[in-house]
């Protein structure tokens, strides 16, 4: 069994694709894990997730400014990635 575990979100809000955790955007009140998320920019970061603990991408894209994230590789261990098959059934 691999500890890969792909995911993404497309949302208003930023939302964590492992455990969907919601942050609303904001021009400077947006913090995900200890960053400030740019939230308006079309720039790829990544950024740790308070509630998880795992790190994900994020971007945004101007139609109406939504936000696109996905898991990165390795990030979960293999029992978490059962657990997030699950999360992604509910």
């Amino acid at each position: 069994m691999s500890s890969n575990y792909w995911n993404e979100e497309d949302d208003e809000n930023i939302i964590c694709p492992y455990c969907g955790e919601e942050y609303e955007p904001s021009y400077e009140d947006t913090y995900i894990g200890d960053d400030c998320a740019d939230c308006y920019t079309e720039d790829t970061n990544t950024y740790t997730c308070d509630k998880c603990g795992k790190k994900f991408t994020m971007y945004g894209y101007q139609a109406g400014w939504k936000y696109h994230t996905e898991t990165i590789d390795g990030e979960a261990t293999e029992e978490e990635v059962e657990d997030l098959r699950g999360w992604e059934r509910a």
